[in-house]
């Protein structure tokens, strides 16, 4: 089961493979073949719209996830959970509406 504020690992055909941010609501998640999932990057910008994930949260440095690039993912191609935000979940809706300026 994929969980909303889970980091995963994914890996497309058509590019790299990179860490995830799975965004969307677990009852979604559970009936869905694609999650919503914000990228992880280590380019960080420092915007209001970039979720900051640590090695806390299972990755090897420190990282953001981007809400400006949110995006469907087929859950079959998360291969590897890397972790979560734990008690900071709520910081999904701070991201999500500073990123759609709500």
């Amino acid at each position: 089961m994929v969980a909303r504020g889970e980091l995963w690992w994914g890996e497309a055909p058509d590019e790299q493979g990179r860490p995830f941010l799975v965004i969307s609501r677990d009852c979604a998640n559970e009936v869905m073949q694609r999650v919503l999932v914000a990228p992880v990057t280590r380019h960080i910008r420092g915007v209001p719209s970039e979720l900051p994930v640590s090695t806390e949260e299972g990755l090897p440095v420190g990282s953001v996830a981007s809400f400006d690039n949110l995006r469907p993912f087929p859950k079959a191609m998360l291969v590897r959970r890397l972790g979560s935000l734990g008690p900071r979940l709520h910081e999904i809706c701070v991201t999500a509406a500073a990123t759609l300026d709500c």
